[in-house]
């Protein structure tokens, strides 16, 4: 079952790195929606699957709960600013942006607080 979680885990990684690292033309239909800083919303779903499928492979592997969420929150932080700086050094439709790494961190942020309000409320 662990590595169910795992891969999950692993398929979103990819996924997120293959969204940051396209061009948007190169998205098509995705791309014409359009919002008000519709790619801050994106960054920030993104890295908040990505924290909560990171925290419970990390539960599955009997690490304990507290340690599982800063793990999953310092591993989202460290993956989505080395994105940035991947961005930065070798696209030329994306550049890297200080305010992703906040979004990103705030969406980390946010599924670590849903996993303790769904741990109190149990």
């Amino acid at each position: 079952m662990r590595n169910i979680y795992f891969w999950a885990a692993i398929a979103w990684t990819v996924f997120v790195t293959v969204l940051c690292l396209v061009s948007m033309e190169s998205l098509g239909a995705v791309n014409s929606f359009n919002f008000p800083n519709k790619d801050k919303f994106g960054h920030l779903t993104f890295y908040f699957v990505f924290t909560i499928l990171w925290y419970v492979y990390f539960r599955c592997r009997k690490i304990k709960i507290k340690r599982a969420q800063i793990l999953a929150l310092l591993f989202a932080f460290a993956y989505g600013t080395i994105v940035e700086i991947l961005q930065g050094l070798f696209t030329e439709a994306r550049q890297a942006d200080v305010m992703d790494v906040v979004f990103n961190t705030l969406g980390s942020i946010l599924a670590i607080g849903f996993l303790l309000f769904i741990r109190k409320n149990k």
